[in-house]
């Protein structure tokens, strides 16, 4: 694996096109390690970039303690067979950068964290710009983040084609993130109870829309507030727990057929996000 540190340096890559840029912020998981495995199996030049971005952090939000594991991550991409590690430096890579707004900059995570988006499009669009890949590798649990960049794709015009790979989940289901790293084990598995309800409110959905006679959009919302009590009886504090369209992230309609059951949580201090794709057609 060839390591990068340099911005000049990147022109290495040109020899192994094409090009799959995996931005992540390093402690990497079986998600990110996945996503590897998945562009590699699509026979292209896996690049990982690890850089802790400061613009998508709020001012008391944990960038100062954010889990930083660069040697692990190193032994885990080599084993992987990656196939470029870009390691950034700060003050190379933000010197006058051009800050971007992202869409969606009200809806879901970024009700409660203002800038946030902006940050995220701001550092991936620099990326793309330095390294132009062919392909860009996302994870599904993020869903507003690849949607956003799949909207900034395609506004822009760029020929970089965006892949998003499947949530990657641990044995009791809860979704993999570096955050998870701030729970015990006995933490992860009760958390893991996100997932088994998420399911339950797909079925329920599913049944709603077999009934003709039942509002879908108004039993969406008994359905989240049913939830969310019992979310809260097990000691979780509620961001958001929305049923919505999943290609514009609005609130759900009659006629809806592609759902996304989306929730951020707090539990035992630590933010959580998930989400479950719900295909309503009758097809």
């Amino acid at each position: 694996m060839k390591v990068i540190k340099k911005i000049d340096d990147l022109k290495v890559i040109d020899k192994k096109r094409p090009i799959a840029l995996i931005p992540t912020m390093g402690n990497l998981h079986e998600g990110h390690l996945s996503l590897v495995k998945q562009s590699i199996n699509l026979q292209l030049s896996p690049l990982v970039t690890i850089f802790i971005n400061p613009l998508q952090f709020g001012p008391n939000e944990d960038f100062e303690t954010y889990p930083r594991t660069i040697k692990q991550d190193k032994e885990n991409l080599e084993m992987k067979k990656c196939e470029f590690l870009f390691l950034p430096e700060k003050k190379e890579l933000l010197g006058g950068i051009k800050k971007l707004k992202a869409p969606y900059s009200n809806l879901l995570c970024a009700k409660k964290r203002p800038g946030h988006f902006d940050g995220v499009i701001t550092i991936v669009n620099r990326f793309l710009e330095l390294i132009n890949p062919e392909y860009c590798f996302f994870g599904q649990k993020d869903f507003q983040q690849q949607l956003i960049i799949h909207n900034h794709l395609k506004k822009n015009k760029l020929p970089t084609k965006l892949v998003v790979g499947e949530t990657v989940r641990d044995a009791n289901g809860l979704a993999l993130s570096s955050r998870n790293n701030y729970l015990t084990q006995s933490e992860k598995k009760d958390a893991s109870i996100i997932y088994k309800y998420l399911k339950e409110i797909a079925d329920k959905l599913r049944q709603i829309r077999f009934d003709i006679s039942k509002d879908l959009s108004m039993c969406a919302l008994m359905i989240c507030d049913e939830y969310k009590n019992k979310f809260e009886d097990k000691g979780f504090e509620i961001d958001y727990l929305e049923i919505i369209n999943a290609k514009n992230l609005e609130k759900s309609k009659q006629d809806d057929t592609d759902l996304l059951i989306a929730i951020a949580v707090y539990f035992k201090g630590v933010r959580l996000i998930d989400n479950l794709p719900c295909d309503l057609s009758f097809s």
